[in-house]
């Protein structure tokens, strides 16, 4: 599990609790779900979750969605699907477009960078919203990123102020973004 998944799962906790945020009933879906945390957060939190990663790895995320969502039984819905990025999405994904998109340490490969923002770009409508967060570790790969993002999403940096107060690090970012119109 990523420190980044955990101060983004905090996150939405923190701005549901503080009514900044509401999540009850939107559609959400989370991007390299890994363990799932931020994505079964959501759930909890009452959004309607689907957890997206690639072939190998869901047969953890599945069990940690039972194990955590499912069997506690939590306000929202938490679904498993493969997505690998680049790739055409099935209708599930589209259809409605997700409120929000949420992503934990996916900005980590400067190869992976277009097919993030391909998936980032398809997923999202003129009202979703996109959370990513992520450990600042490699300049470049940042930079990449922030460089592709910005030729179709507006994207602004979510100040610490805002993060859940026991969860904070200089050594970790959330950026906010919404697609151009």
């Amino acid at each position: 599990m990523w420190d980044s998944g955990v101060v983004l799962g905090k996150f939405l906790e923190h701005a549901v609790d503080c009514n900044v945020l509401n999540l009850k009933g939107k559609k959400c879906v989370e991007l390299g779900s890994g363990c799932g945390l931020a994505g079964c957060i959501a759930a909890l939190l009452g959004a309607q979750v689907i957890l997206t990663d690639l072939p190998d790895r869901l047969r953890l995320l599945e069990k940690n969605v039972e194990e955590n969502v499912r069997k506690v039984g939590g306000r929202g819905t938490a679904q498993v699907r493969e997505l690998t990025w680049g790739e055409d999405l099935d209708s599930d994904l589209l259809d409605p477009l997700p409120d929000y998109v949420l992503g934990s340490d996916v900005v980590y490969n400067e190869d992976a960078v277009h097919d993030l923002i391909t998936t980032i770009e398809s997923l999202c409508g003129s009202h979703t919203i996109t959370f990513i967060s992520g450990e600042l570790r490699n300049d470049v790969v940042l930079e990449y990123f922030l460089e592709c993002a910005l030729k179709s999403f507006i994207l602004g940096y979510i100040e610490q102020r805002i993060w859940h107060p026991e969860y904070r690090s200089q050594r970790l970012a959330i950026f906010m973004m919404t697609k151009k119109l």
